[in-house]
Formats: C-alpha cells, structure tokens, sequence
C-alpha cells in the first residue's frame, strides 16, 4: 500500500485490537493491500465501494444504516460512490468534525471521529446522544478504526437472514476466516454471480461452526487449543441485535480428537443421524447409504451428505451450548456402536467426570456382563432404564455390589468410590445412570449380543433429585 497520507497511522490500519469486527476489517485490508501494491488507502476504500454499490447494489443495510452508501437520499450510484469518498477524505485530511482523545478501541491519543450505525456495526445512534459517554456523538473513534470497519462486509458471510463472523482466540484462524471470505467473494465477482454478501449454507449457526472448523482442520491443522466466536447479529433498521455463540477450548480439543482416523467413522454416522430440516420433516436417516430419504407429494427423494451436512445438528447445537449429550449417546448406544474411550474423552473434557468415575463405571458394568445371563440381562436393562431418580440407583448398584461379595466375596464399590466418585456432590447422578447404560450397550456390541430392551423414555420433568 502506498503511504500518502501523512497523518495517517498505517500500522494502526491492520494491527490487531481485541475488537472481532474492527480486526476483521484489517485482515480484509491486509490482504487487499497485499494484492493491489500500488493503491493508496483511499483507492483500497473506493475498491471495495465499487463492490458494495456496483456489484451488490448497496445491499449492505445490515451493517451500517443510513450511511453513505445505503442511505436512500443518494439515489444513485455515482452519488453513493462520490459521497462515501468525500467523507473518507475528510476523515484521511482530519477535515471532518472531530475532538482529540483517546480511541475507545486502541486506547491511543489521537483525533477521535464520532462512529454511529451508519459507519460502524451495533453502536448505537447518534441521534441518541445521551446512549454515549459524557452526552458524544457516537463512539468516539479514531480514523483508522472507521476505515477498518468499511472492509467489514467482505469478511462476513450471510446466515439466516442475518451476518455471521467467525472470530477466535488464535489470530491466525480469525484471518483466515476473514481471508478465506474475501477471496470467495472475489472469486464470485470474477465469475459474475456475487450479488451480495457472500451466503453460508448452514442452517443454524452451530452447523455453520462445525463446518468451519471441519475446513480449519483440514487447511491449517491447528496445533494448540483455541476458542471460536460466531456473532450472529443484524444492524438493519429498528430492531438491530446480536447473538454470541462460542465454541470454548474444551469442545475444540474434543472434536479434534472425535476426527480422528480411529474414531471418525463412529462419530460421523452418530453426527448424521442428528441431522434435521423443517424443509424435510418427514425424512429418515439411513445408516448403511449414508443418506437421508424423504418424501414428498408420493415422490421419494434421496439426500447425499453434500446436502444434509449443511442441516441443523441437535450435537452441534449442544456442544456449542456446553450442554450434555450423553442421553442422546445412551439412545445410539442401544442399537449402535459408540467408542466408549471418545465418550470418555468427552466425560473427562467437557463434563469434568472424574477418571475414576468412568472407571468404577466400568468395573460394574464388566461384573453384570459377566455374572448375569444373556437372559437375565433383559431384566436387568430394563430395571436400570426404569431409574427415574437417585435413591432408585443407588438401590441398582447397591444390589449389584450385595451380587458381587456373594459371588467373588471382594467389595466392588467402596464408601471411598460411592461417596466421592458414583454420588459426589458435584455430579450428576442422571449421568452417572446413562454412562452405565452405554458401558453395558458397548460391551454387549463387542460381544455380539443383541438384547430387545422396551424403553420407557423418560421426560426430563420424570427426573428428580430425590423421593421423599
């Protein structure tokens, strides 16, 4: 990029901030400048201008509202185009209205411009004056943030009626993404098809991440832990808003591990049965083709994972929402296979259940494996799937341990593991009764054993903590 403008702190165009829409905007600069060497910032502004009022026809409403570009009183292209350079160049000349201070995002002293909904994202009008500190204009900015914001729409993709943007721990990944959207969005124009904001074809935000990161893993292989962000959000109009979803580290490092060659077969086949569409209600998920059949109108129509990877996943959603997925695993479980060392990777990740635990668990799954019949065993699931509350379990394993000293006279549960690893305070004993039921579905699968069990699915309401 070539240096004109004197007054201009060109570091401070691209240099990260903490703010995922303002670094956003530089990583889109950054790449920009990389590409078109001999463009000065106010060429690189009236670039991507060009895209937004030639290409998309100023179809950026929900980014900024009655700005230059999408204000309706400047009902022309050449208009728009002329205006937004008339002001970016009062901003560059520091002829536009401004105070000295300290910028609200870099923290640095310098000349701070007023930043409202019309050039910045989801920061308040300035026509509210007392919605900002000591009664300013708007979020008082300085003129490098402004311009970083003005890249925002070509760091973002379309989700939902809405605009989504990945952002992340790591800098590297939240580039990449940025990146990774301006280059398809080029690649669009160049094809002549980019009519606006660049489209994501998930259909919830949770599918949107998971994608992602399924394409971060497969481009950059990220080697440390990393949490990723997806704002969701509109500034379009009177109902401006925005939603958060995150993806923490431990739900990172436990999907890596899920990809993995030894277990992405039993994941996979676990994450596309979860898969639903309100546009395909009625469609069933079949395991052996690996796809979803649907009809409609007395016609039947097949789906292929290029289609249906892009639905809403009850998994996806609840991982992203630190919310458990054991029950859904304990209902695979009965008539699929699910690798019990991922689910203990999951348990001791993001449940935080103790090794211990999990192993206790074990060791009363191995004894009723081992000590009742295949006859038996019937009686003995449908006992355990009847649990409904903690006195009933601690009864079960209380009879299962009486079972063990009778037969092999050794304690199989001690007051050491009952207190503190089957019924700690901190747990769950809901979990604890479903991770048995795995461990038993999953050793009655290595074992080649099918058991017909009539499961009496319980509501969440049916669960209590204890009986009187």
């Amino acid at each position: 990029m070539k240096h004109t403008y004197e007054s201009l702190d060109y570091e401070a165009l691209t240099c990260l901030t903490g703010d995922p829409f303002v670094d956003a905007g530089g990583f889109v600069l950054e790449e920009l400048a990389k590409q078109y060497p001999d463009y000065d910032i106010l060429d690189l502004i009236m670039l991507a201008t060009h895209i937004y009022v030639d290409c998309w026809d100023a179809k950026i409403n929900t980014f900024f509202l009655n700005s230059k570009i999408t204000q309706p009183a400047f009902n022309t292209a050449e208009k728009k185009k002329k205006e937004t350079q008339n002001y970016f160049m009062n901003l560059l000349n520091d002829t536009a209205p401004h105070i000295e201070g300290y910028c609200r995002i870099t923290g640095r002293k310098t000349n701070l411009f007023p930043a409202g909904r019309d050039n910045s994202v989801l920061s308040g009008s300035s026509t509210f004056v007392n919605f900002h500190h000591s009664f300013d204009a708007g979020l008082m900015l300085s003129k490098e943030m402004l311009i970083r914001c003005h890249f925002i729409p070509l760091a973002c993709e379309q989700m939902q009626g809405k605009i989504g943007l990945i952002s992340s721990s790591n800098p590297a990944t939240a580039a990449f993404y940025a990146k990774e959207c301006l280059l398809k969005t080029q690649k669009a124009l160049g094809e002549n098809r980019s009519k606006g904001v660049l489209k994501n074809e998930s259909r919830s935000p949770g599918t949107a991440l998971f994608r992602f990161l399924d394409y971060l893993f497969s481009m950059l292989n990220p080697t440390r832990e990393e949490q990723l962000t997806l704002y969701h959000f509109t500034n379009f109009g009177a109902s401006p808003e925005a939603e958060i979803y995150a993806l923490p580290f431990p739900t990172f490092q436990f999907y890596r591990e899920a990809r993995r060659p030894v277990y992405a077969e039993c994941w996979n086949k676990f994450i596309a049965a979860h898969y639903r569409t309100t546009e395909y209600k009625n469609a069933t998920y079949q395991m052996e083709r690996n796809v979803f059949v649907a009809t409609e109108k007395k016609e039947t129509r097949t789906l292929s994972e290029d289609e249906f990877q892009y639905w809403s996943n009850a998994i996806y959603n609840k991982l992203m929402r630190n919310q458990s997925i054991v029950k859904e695993i304990r209902k695979w479980s009965i008539d699929q296979f699910f690798d019990f060392r991922l689910l203990k990777c999951y348990l001791i990740n993001i449940r935080h259940m103790k090794n211990e635990t999990i192993e206790k668990i074990q060791q009363i799954a191995d004894f009723i494996l081992s000590h009742f019949e295949e006859t038996q065993m019937k009686k003995v699931l449908t006992t355990l799937n009847a649990v409904k509350n903690p006195f009933m379990l601690r009864r079960f394993i209380l009879r299962i341990v009486a079972e063990n000293y009778q037969q092999n006279g050794e304690l199989l549960v001690s007051v050491n593991d009952y207190v503190n690893y089957l019924f700690p305070d901190t747990g769950s004993w809901a979990e604890t009764r479903d991770v048995l039921l795995i461990a038993i579905y999953q050793k009655l699968h290595e074992l080649h054993l099918k058991v017909d069990v009539d499961v009496d699915e319980l509501d969440e309401d049916d669960f209590v903590d204890d009986i009187d």
